[in-house]
C-alpha cells in the first residue's frame, strides 16, 4: 500500500481528524494532509510516530519484486459492460464513429484487460481528407475547444488542411478537446498508418479498435509497472 494512503486509512480505522492528529504528534494540519495526499513522504520513523498516536504499528514483509502487481493481474476480472461504455463516449460525437480511429491510454488498457482504471477514453483518429474536413466543420460550429485559444480571429481557419494545420501549432501532443452531447472527448490527430495499428475488442454495437500493448505508456506508477509486467508476460509466451 502507497505510504500516503497508509496513514489515510489508519487515520480514519482510529476515527481520528487530520488536526487532531497534527496535535497528538506536535505538526500542523496542513502537514498531516500533506503526508496523506503524498505530497510529502515520511521516514520510516516518524511513519512509526504517527501510526502509534492512532495507537497502530506497522509490520514489515518481504515479497517478490512487483508480486503486488501480478496478483492483481492474476485476481482482475474484466468488466464486460466497458466496451459499451467506451463506444458510447465515441458515438456521443457527432460523426466521431465514422472515421478511421483507435482508442488509446488507460482506456485501450483496460480494454485489452490490464486491472488499470480505464477513466475517459482518448481517441486517435487518421489524417486523411474526411477527417479533416469533420476537424474543419467542428471548429466552425465551435464544437472543438483548444488551448491556448489564440487561433481566434484572424487565425479561424478557412479550409480542412488549415485547421489541421491549425491543431498541430496550437495543441500540445495534438489532443484536442472535442464536445459532444453530455461531455468532452480527449482527439488526436495521428497518421493513418499509426491509427492503423490496432487489436479488435468486441463490443455489442461493433468491434472497437484499440492501440495494442506495447504502445501504451502511462505516468501513473501503479499503471506503468501493470503494463510492463503485461508486456514481460506476453513476450515470455512469444518466446
Amino acid at each position: 500500500m502507497e505510504i500516503a494512503a497508509l496513514i489515510k486509512q489508519a487515520r480514519r480505522d482510529a476515527n481520528v481528524t487530520q488536526k487532531e492528529l497534527g496535535r497528538r504528534i506536535g505538526r500542523s494540519r496542513e502537514s498531516i494532509s500533506q503526508l496523506e495526499a503524498g505530497v510529502r513522504t515520511p521516514s520510516f520513523g516518524s511513519l512509526e510516530e504517527i501510526l502509534a498516536a492512532l495507537g497502530m504499528q506497522a509490520r514489515l514483509e518481504l515479497e517478490p519484486l512487483d508480486a503486488d502487481v501480478r496478483r492483481q493481474i492474476v485476481e482482475h476480472r474484466h468488466d464486460p459492460e466497458l466496451p459499451g461504455r467506451v463506444y458510447f463516449a465515441v458515438e456521443q460525437i457527432e460523426d466521431l464513429a465514422d472515421l478511421d480511429f483507435r482508442i488509446e491510454g488507460l482506456a485501450a488498457a483496460a480494454l485489452l484487460g490490464a486491472p488499470v482504471t480505464a477513466g475517459d477514453p482518448q481517441v486517435a483518429v487518421a489524417i486523411t481528407e474526411r477527417s479533416t474536413e469533420w476537424l474543419a466543420d467542428k471548429l466552425r460550429r465551435e464544437r472543438i475547444r483548444l488551448r491556448p485559444a489564440s487561433w481566434m480571429g484572424a487565425a479561424w481557419p478557412r479550409t480542412p488542411q488549415e485547421a489541421y494545420d491549425l491543431i498541430e501549432a496550437e495543441c500540445p501532443g495534438g489532443w484536442i478537446m472535442v464536445r459532444g452531447f453530455f461531455h468532452e472527448t480527449p482527439v488526436r490527430f495521428a497518421p493513418a498508418e499509426e491509427v492503423a495499428r490496432h487489436v479488435l475488442v468486441e463490443n455489442a454495437e461493433r468491434p472497437l479498435p484499440v492501440q495494442p500493448l506495447h504502445e501504451i505508456e502511462s505516468t501513473d506508477r501503479n499503471a506503468a509497472r501493470v503494463l510492463r509486467l503485461l508486456r514481460e508476460q506476453a513476450q515470455d509466451a512469444r518466446d
